[in-house]
């Protein structure tokens, strides 16, 4: 399979929900995927507060070119992150979380 290039998420302002998508392009669903995405970001020990610095909240829609860098310097492009979960397929199950 030919991996897609994501240069287009290296320029300009994107919906949050296409830079989810790019990373976590094994959801059924948009909206799993965008969940997949926050989650990721708060269990991530720096990407919190390097996209809070930048203007990121809990209810950001569209990602500033600052934001994507941040999140390109902390886990590499789509592409990377793809082949890093092909070779741990583990890595693109979501977790469960117990209910109160």
């Amino acid at each position: 399979m030919k991996i897609k290039s994501y240069d287009w998420l290296l320029c300009g302002c994107h919906a949050l929900s296409e830079v989810a998508i790019a990373y976590f392009p094994n959801f059924q669903y948009n909206s799993s995927a965008v969940r997949a995405f926050r989650r990721t970001i708060t269990e991530h020990p720096a990407l919190p507060q390097q996209l809070t610095e930048a203007g990121f909240t809990p209810h950001t829609q569209t990602l500033t070119p600052q934001q994507i860098a941040a999140i390109v310097r902390c886990w590499g492009t789509p592409a990377l992150v793809y082949e890093m979960i092909k070779e741990n397929p583990y890595l693109a199950i979501p977790k469960m979380r117990k209910k109160i």
